[in-house]
């Protein structure tokens, strides 16, 4: 037989998905507020900014992204093909940002991260080929 939990203990694989779940939320809010205006438009453009796409992207091009992806998934490697990185962007919004229970927490999951980031995290994002950063 395993080895057992004690009460109250959680196991790895649930601490790694409750991990992936709540970074890659935080990581695509900071895209979200990085790349829209305030009206919710896409930064430069009155087009409204498509969340599968951000999130197809976000998995595709964000190091950040990847990196937490290969800590949380440990017996895992991440694509080096675009067509099966777009499809882990893909899993990641049908899963965590179309289902309305999770993504609703994203408000509470900012002001944990800022509570345990005493000093301001900076992304740096492109926009129109200069590297922009952004104080969060």
């Amino acid at each position: 037989m395993g080895s057992q939990l004690k009460k109250g203990e959680l196991s790895q694989s649930t601490k790694n998905r409750v991990r992936y779940v709540g970074l890659g939320l935080w990581v695509f809010m900071a895209m979200m507020k990085a790349n829209t205006d305030a009206k919710g438009n896409l930064k430069g453009t009155k087009k409204k900014i498509s969340r599968i796409d951000l999130c197809r992207y976000m998995a595709e091009h964000n190091k950040l992204f990847r990196a937490i992806y290969l800590k949380t998934h440990p017996n895992k490697a991440f694509p080096k093909h675009i067509d099966a990185r777009t499809t882990i962007g893909e899993a990641f919004y049908l899963s965590n940002v179309a289902d309305l229970r999770r993504y609703v927490r994203r408000d509470s999951l900012e002001k944990e991260m800022k509570r345990y980031n005493k000093k301001p995290t900076q992304f740096r994002y492109f926009d129109r080929a200069k590297v922009r950063k952004l104080n969060y």
